[in-house]
């Protein structure tokens, strides 16, 4: 038999299971998503477009998903589409869970009333578009966790953090408000990216002090230098490592004031610390600093 023959006979063979397998796979996932929706009906309408599922990586992908208060009480929030990337169901706990929802519209007014008069006062009066996405792993009680939240035209928040001894009882969920202080951290990340927040708060900011936006920054910079001056005058038993973080944390701070792009703090312990460690040095700012070897960067 002709070789091309055979290619093409294997080929479309593959290519009929792909479309069957997902074809499947997508019947099945609707099925028992429809049946989770029964479920929240009392309290929330949920209505979806298209649904597909990868039958290979078993991605999900729902796309036009519309909530309704069951009541009435609120406008409907609108997703534009929703990526489940991975999620274990073998366990009771979930090992693993990579999701995104991108495209998450808000009606400004369905937002605590302050803050949307506070966004508006900022320009901000258009339905907010949110974006969010989590990450996580948990294997041999470690926690790998990354965490990210956009909203168009503000800015975006991006979180990592690697914690040990994590014991979580699905079954006993209070437990962790006893066995948190041995969580052990063992490393952290947090990036602010700016859009036009800070850029609007600062102008509002110098509109209401009659000022103009660089003598504001100037006002800024100048207040961090001072207090920086002040906290290695008195904190005589500061060492070498410790003046050098809280400078390094001053020049940081200031060089985002001065250009708002974006600003990191990382949290990187030489030794092993535990949350309870962290608890009791949150009120002194240089021993934090220290003990979690905190590194700042614009």
């Amino acid at each position: 038999m002709n070789i091309k023959l055979i290619s093409g006979v294997v080929i479309a063979g593959l290519a009929v299971s792909y479309v069957g397998g997902k074809l499947y796979m997508t019947d099945k996932v609707e099925k028992q998503l429809d049946a989770k929706i029964i479920e929240m009906q009392p309290m929330l309408d949920v209505k979806y477009g298209d649904l597909s599922v990868e039958p290979i990586t078993q991605r999900i992908q729902l796309h036009n998903v519309v909530l309704t208060p069951a009541d009435g009480s609120g406008h409907p929030i609108t997703i534009n589409e929703i990526t489940v990337n991975e999620l274990d169901t073998s366990s009771e706990f979930p090992t693993a869970l990579d999701f995104v929802l991108s495209g998450i519209s808000l009606n400004i007014d369905d937002i605590e009333p302050q803050t949307a008069d506070k966004l508006k006062a900022l320009g901000y009066n258009d339905d907010l578009l949110i974006s969010l996405s989590t990450k996580y792993t948990y294997v041999d009680n470690v926690m790998d966790w990354q965490f990210g939240l956009s909203a168009q035209d503000m800015g975006k928040m991006e979180y990592s953090l690697n914690i040990a001894n994590f014991e979580f009882d699905p079954k006993q969920p209070l437990t962790l408000l006893f066995s948190y202080p041995n969580y052990q951290l063992n490393s952290a990340e947090f990036t602010y990216t700016d859009q036009s927040l800070v850029k609007r708060m600062m102008k509002q900011e110098a509109e209401n002090s009659a000022i103009s936006v660089e003598e504001l920054k100037q006002r800024l910079s100048d207040k961090i230098n001072a207090m920086l001056a002040a906290d290695l005058e008195t904190s005589h038993e500061l060492s070498d490592a410790e003046v050098n973080v809280a400078k390094n944390a001053a020049a940081a701070f200031i060089k985002f004031i001065n250009d708002p792009q974006s600003i990191t703090i990382s949290i990187n312990p030489e030794q092993a610390v535990t949350l309870g460690e962290i608890t009791q040095a949150q009120h002194d700012p240089a021993k934090l600093i220290a003990l979690l070897n905190m590194a700042f960067k614009a």
